[in-house]
């Protein structure tokens, strides 16, 4: 699954640090199980974007993988930016299996 968020830096806020904070989250999310990747990218001067790559359960709503650095790193980013967009995106397999469950 994919995990695809967009944050927004406030007008306050250092663009250096802002760069920083998302590396630092990058880092303390790459270091959960069950992350494959995570990676940010600046949309434009204002935007950074958040790809992370895990296997189900080990990110995200009903995940019981909860990491102490990742709450921190989180909350720098927001300190500095205002969330835009946080999509939740699954293969095909696995909208097929929820729409299994649901029945």
């Amino acid at each position: 699954m994919l995990n695809v968020q967009k944050y927004e830096m406030r007008s306050d806020a250092d663009r250096n640090a802002f760069g920083n904070a998302a590396l630092s989250m990058c880092r303390a999310v790459k270091n959960m199980s069950g992350i494959n990747s995570a990676n940010y990218y600046w949309v434009n001067a204002n935007q950074i974007g958040f790809i992370i790559d895990f296997e189900t359960g080990a990110w995200g709503p009903g995940s019981a993988n909860q990491d102490a650095n990742v709450i921190k790193a989180n909350f720098a980013v927001a300190d500095l930016s205002t969330l835009v967009s946080n999509e939740f995106w699954m293969t095909a397999r696995g909208g097929t299996d929820n729409y299994e469950i649901s029945k």
